[in-house]
């Protein structure tokens, strides 16, 4: 077989890919690109060197939540939040796995902390709304539904018009 100069460049610049090691950014272009199984081997393959890192903890927890690992994900974002408490995303995917596991009170929790670290958060009020109507809170579900709207979060009109009544 001949090798053109374009396959040599292409067997090339593979090989230099491979060489490099991994970092949180390649992890986390995984993550969202939505390989979450490559994206959670690179993570762990990470970890290592990461032990005080929020972000890596934050967007690994993250990754585990997408993949329905919700208890694996709440140990990481306890981890991440210990190490900075002031991290909204990180108190917000943790009230949303815990919501999935179906700890209502502990999910209605972290997207209050979330809120009150920002207080514009859309998706914050908008799941802490869910969270509240699933307790039986009516208003209060359609008060955060209010607010998401307030931010910009048009998908809140719906809940809005199916299940307030103003």
């Amino acid at each position: 077989m001949k090798f053109t100069l374009t396959m040599l460049l292409l067997v090339g610049s593979h090989n230099y890919v491979m060489s490099q090691k991994p970092n949180i950014k390649q992890a986390h272009e995984l993550l969202v690109e939505g390989y979450l199984e490559e994206a959670l081997d690179m993570f762990n393959e990470l970890e290592k060197n990461n032990e005080n890192n929020a972000e890596f903890y934050f967007l690994r927890g993250s990754c585990l939540s997408e993949l329905g690992e919700n208890d694996r994900a709440i140990t990481d974002l306890n981890i991440s939040i210990s190490l900075d408490n002031k991290n909204a995303n990180a108190y917000y995917q943790r009230g949303f796995a815990y919501f999935t596991i179906g700890d209502s009170p502990a999910a209605l929790e972290n997207f209050n902390q979330a809120i009150q670290i920002s207080p514009d958060y859309g998706e914050a009020y908008l799941n802490r709304g869910t969270v509240q109507y699933d307790l039986g809170n009516t208003e209060e579900a359609c008060q955060d539904w209010r607010s998401a709207l307030n931010t910009g979060l048009t998908l809140a009109q719906a809940l809005l018009n199916q299940l307030c009544k103003d």
